[in-house]
């Protein structure tokens, strides 16, 4: 364990003690989507000017450095200090945040990123996420939490370097501890290196990918497997089949992830204080146990300039000879800007669009295609 390491656990337990809550009772903020992120607006030591965070349970509190420098934030070593953090109202005070993520990897959504709100600063309250209302609150009540018939109660333990919930869920018999991340799309996410040790025992079915559909800041990965667990449980739910994702993840979080694919179909309440999980399913709530998908990734060169990083084997995009690499021009007549580009990913990820248009340049040759969606299994 590395020097760099320790010190980011020594820094984070400093954060989480001097970021205080606002005061009693609970105040709800409204969050946007922003692919699979959740985005809320927040002014800064009483700025008119509101800024994007990403809310991300298996996150810390970060800033742009650059944004922090321009609003002349007292500064030490990695970190900056924000007096005031103003949710529409609500106000967080004595937030200390790092300044050294590299906030450039969000470009390709087509909207700036100025900072991200993880677990290291929600700490001090009872959170509760419901995704269909898409709202977040942040209350101080301490009174014993209220489960409905039919929701899971579960305790948790704060991760070292995050904070960020830590439980107990099973794949296949075994029992495992996973993050609750809210920053990352897919059900559930294994380490690359539990890749060889569940291939045979607990996987379904996988395919591997030609670049990237996936990655981590700190990683320097090459491809990426999907799959299909063939059981899940996390409290009282239970799954005969789960899609996983196996990616290289920063050191000092190699471990499971279960993520928004799955969380979001609960009304979910992180109680920091008790240590405890609440999770009620929504009348509609949907576990997929295929992945209905053209099967490629876009995303934005050093030029700015979009193309293709990643394509699943055998989906309809790799039979459709499309490359790593590739530049995209166009979607649905529509020429592929740095502004639209998410509209484009948007189009992917829905299951209510059967099919996207793209045109593909490769090796200089324009080829327009149309990407009927498959399951890949």
């Amino acid at each position: 364990m590395g020097r760099s390491f320790l010190l980011l656990c020594l820094l984070t337990l400093v954060v989480t003690d001097l970021a205080p809550a606002a005061g009693p009772g609970a105040n709800t903020v409204t969050f946007e989507s922003l692919s699979h992120l959740l985005l809320v607006r927040a002014g800064i030591n009483g700025s008119e000017v509101e800024y994007n965070f990403v809310v991300d349970t298996g996150g810390v509190a970060f800033i742009d450095k650059s944004l922090a420098a321009s609003l002349d934030l007292k500064e030490k070593g990695p970190m900056a200090k924000i007096d005031s953090l103003d949710l529409s109202g609500f106000k967080i005070y004595r937030v200390f945040c790092f300044t050294t993520f590299d906030f450039g990897l969000f470009d390709a959504l087509g909207t700036p990123v100025h900072g991200i709100i993880g677990s290291n600063l929600m700490d001090r309250y009872r959170m509760t996420f419901d995704f269909k209302a898409h709202t977040l609150t942040f209350s101080s009540d301490t009174t014993s939490l209220d489960v409905p018939e039919g929701a899971t109660l579960l305790p948790f333990t704060n991760h070292m370097v995050n904070s960020a919930p830590m439980v107990d869920f099973e794949i296949c018999g075994k029992t495992l501890k996973g993050m609750i991340d809210t920053g990352q799309p897919y059900p559930v996410v294994l380490p690359m290196s539990a890749f060889g040790k569940h291939r045979e025992s607990c996987l379904v079915d996988y395919i591997r990918s030609e670049g990237l559909v996936e990655e981590w800041p700190m990683t320097n990965p090459e491809y990426n497997y999907l799959a299909r667990l063939n059981s899940f449980g996390l409290g009282n739910v239970k799954l005969d089949s789960v899609i996983c994702l196996f990616g290289d993840l920063p050191p000092a979080l190699s471990m499971p992830l279960i993520g928004n694919d799955f969380l979001s179909q609960f009304r979910m309440v992180i109680d920091y204080a008790s240590h405890e999980l609440l999770l009620t399913p929504y009348e509609d709530a949907r576990f997929e146990r295929n992945s209905f998908s053209a099967g490629l990734r876009p995303g934005l060169s050093d030029e700015k300039e979009a193309i293709v990083e990643g394509v699943w084997e055998g989906s309809p995009a790799d039979l459709a000879g499309i490359e790593v690499g590739d530049r995209i021009v166009s979607f649905d007549s529509r020429e592929v800007t740095q502004d639209n580009l998410i509209d484009l990913i948007n189009l992917l990820k829905d299951d209510a669009v059967p099919s996207v248009a793209v045109e593909i340049l490769h090796m200089g040759d324009s080829t327009e295609v149309s990407l009927e969606k498959a399951m890949l299994f």
